[in-house]
């Protein structure tokens, strides 16, 4: 949806990048006078639209419609972000929902922000000051654009991918008298705002440039100028819904062949995944089954062990939702009433398989098992054996949590199914086996994450620590952000000698929102650094991914006396997804804080694309790849965020779990202790 480019969680763009345009060295050259009709724009409008799904009413909470001064970006600083002296506001004069959206700005008399001299005549000119439409979500609730905010949105122009340049786009430009110039055409660089660039004279007061892919600009001056919402082609959202079962599944198959981000590096073959479902797609296909192709799909998705790629099969077709439960069932709708937990050990991944608890009633109960029982075997096979044989339920990337996904299952059975079971009851070393029958049995289970409230976000004080907890970074955009900054307000004045804040279960969503509260823990003399990562996206003209220009960006807190510098902790586990996993990597890569779990994060490295299929399906897939700085590892796909310190997982730390404790959280807690008495040393 973004008009630069987007770069993550679900997605954030960055400021263009141009070539700077000199004030020395110059070639000198004089400026073409231009005939233009009219007393210059007193006002700009325009329409706001996206093709990509990520524009959602949602996503664009408290939106702010800005022409936002873009001098330090074609003046080759696009680290720079706009002050507020540098934004001109506008308004919605109809609704971004259900769309298009348009807006008004009105001109003031003389705008501010900086001027940039684009003669080109190698004169110290005052230049002028170049304006571009921005609308964006406010999440920090001011009443302009702060930093990150700035990041990502609609806009009046768009940005080559690679190089960071301006290609094309409507930008209001105010000159303070009639000797100021400004490009009528590229040079032979081939970019615009550098010094071979042919220059026109601006008369005063306003226009409204219009800059052409094929290099020109023409210029108009009427009382209102028209900037509409623009992007990159690519960032068009394909929707597949109108066609066939099988016409679909060929359009798709033939975007991830293009598109997906982590076809290299995870060894995949398309053509070879296309062949391997198609027989149960044309089946689907001829007999109008849009359950079975759901589950096609889904297994598809599941094929690739990409934490974002899924299928999704709707909640408007009864079908997709019959079939997905009919499958399920069939394959695990009977157990033998106990559930089990693989320990961590010295090897997290290859631990003992443990029972955790026992329903009454049930086979595992007639066989005598309790916690602790050692499952060893199941008709005849090892456990190892028997995890590797299980599918994985849903989408994960990182191999230990693949595995753990299937412990989950280990004693899952369809019902009615006879297994023997090998087992080692605590305190002996003999090997006992029962034979049992799958059914609908109480497993004795209760949930294993702590409870953390059903507030989208919540502040409590715990003794001399802060604790904040929220569940994503996709609903309630606006008000995080304001119990965030009501926290840290309160933090000012009780000073705790430290801060946790609880990621468990924190699925992701909007990277924009991701930088905004991670801005709150920096401050202006040591802000956060955004280029920590190599972004790669699919580009039309290379036919492939290519690495994105990224400028050395740095936020801090929007309101500075408010900043959180003190001790800092954050909780993540096997539920912290995407923005999750980049909002905790900003701050452990940077020093800023310590990371405690009992698992990694998910993996979910990447900006994802959402397709629409027949019958109400989606599909999702990762569009865009990230990597650590000056290396091709990605930086969280497939391995996750790897916590500073691993709480075990142990049949104690998961009965007392499920007791009500939090070992996890007793573990922060043990550590801000640490931090608080060394730093009282």
């Amino acid at each position: 949806m973004n008009s630069h480019r987007p770069i993550a969680g679900f997605a954030l763009c960055l400021p263009a990048g141009a070539a700077l345009a000199q004030t020395t060295g110059q070639t000198t050259r004089p400026a073409a006078e231009i005939a233009v009709a009219g007393d210059g724009p007193t006002h700009v409008t325009g329409a706001l639209s996206s093709k990509n799904f990520l524009l959602q009413e949602e996503l664009f909470p408290n939106l702010t419609v800005t022409l936002l001064n873009v001098g330090h970006t074609i003046s080759g600083q696009p680290e720079r972000l706009a002050g507020k002296d540098g934004q001109i506001i506008g308004y919605l004069t109809e609704p971004l929902f259900p769309g298009p959206g348009r807006y008004r700005v009105n001109l003031p008399r003389l705008p501010e922000g900086p001027a940039v001299d684009l003669d080109n005549d190698g004169a110290d000119d005052p230049g002028v000051r170049v304006f571009a439409l921005l609308a964006a979500a406010n999440l920090a609730g001011d009443s302009y654009l702060e930093q990150a905010e700035q990041l990502g949105g609609l806009s009046s122009y768009i940005t080559d991918l690679a190089t960071g340049g301006i290609v094309e786009g409507r930008f209001i430009v105010h000159a303070p008298d009639d000797r100021q110039g400004f490009p009528m055409a590229r040079g032979a660089d081939g970019l615009w705002f550098t010094p071979d660039d042919g220059v026109a004279r601006l008369p005063a007061g306003y226009t409204l440039a219009i800059l052409s892919p094929d290099g020109t600009a023409r210029f108009e001056r009427a009382g209102e100028a028209v900037a509409d919402a623009i992007e990159r082609a690519e960032a068009a959202t394909p929707d597949f819904s109108g066609l066939g079962i099988l016409d679909s599944y060929h359009a798709l198959l033939d975007t991830l062949d293009t598109r997906y981000a982590y076809t290299d590096f995870r060894g995949l073959d398309w053509q070879a995944i296309r062949a391997a479902h198609l027989d149960r797609v044309a089946a689907a296909d001829a007999a109008e089954d849009i359950g079975a192709y759901y589950l096609a799909l889904r297994d598809l998705a599941l094929s690739i062990g990409d934490t974002h790629v899924a299928a999704d099969p709707g909640y408007t077709n009864p079908a997709t939702i019959r079939a997905l439960a009919t499958d399920l069932v069939s394959r695990y709708g009977g157990n033998l009433g106990a559930s089990v937990i693989e320990t961590s050990g010295d090897d997290a991944a290859n631990g003992r398989i443990l029972v955790l608890q026992v329903g009454e009633g049930s086979p595992a109960a007639a066989a005598g098992w309790v916690p602790g029982t050692e499952i060893v075997g199941v008709d005849g096979i090892t456990m190892d054996e028997r995890i590797a044989s299980l599918p994985i339920g849903r989408s994960i990337g990182v191999p230990a949590l693949q595995r753990r996904d299937r412990v989950e299952r280990l004693l899952a059975f369809p019902a009615g199914q006879r297994v023997t079971v090998d087992f080692r009851l605590p305190g002996e070393t003999a090997i006992r086996s029962a034979t049992m029958e799958a059914g609908g049995y109480d497993t004795g289970a209760a949930p294993a994450r702590p409870a953390t409230g059903t507030l989208p976000i919540a502040y409590e004080q715990r003794g001399d620590y802060a604790i904040l907890t929220w569940n994503s970074f996709m609903s309630f955009l606006v008000p995080k952000v304001v119990v965030l900054e009501e926290a840290l307000k309160v933090e000012s004045t009780v000073s705790s000698a430290g801060m946790v804040l609880d990621l468990r279960g924190n699925g992701g969503g909007l990277l924009e929102l991701a930088l905004v509260m991670a801005s709150h823990f920096f401050t202006e003399e040591n802000p956060l650094p955004l280029r920590l990562f190599g972004w790669y996206y699919f580009d039309a003209a290379a036919g492939t991914q290519i690495k994105a220009f990224a400028p050395d960006v740095r936020v801090s807190a929007p309101q500075p006396k408010y900043a959180y510098t003190g001790p800092l902790v954050v909780l993540i586990d096997e539920g912290c997804a995407s923005a999750c996993e980049y909002f905790t990597q900003f701050l452990q890569l940077t020093g800023r804080a310590t990371v405690i779990g009992q698992y990694g994060s998910t993996g979910a490295g990447g900006p994802v694309e959402r397709i629409a299929m027949p019958g109400g399906v989606t599909f999702q897939y990762t569009m865009g790849r990230t990597t650590f700085a000056g290396s091709a590892t990605p930086n969280i796909e497939a391995t996750g965020v790897t916590p500073d310190i691993r709480v075990p997982v142990s049949l104690e730390t998961e009965l007392a779990k499920r007791a009500g404790a939090d070992p996890v959280m007793a573990t922060a807690i043990a550590e801000l202790d640490r931090l608080s008495a060394r730093s009282g040393d």
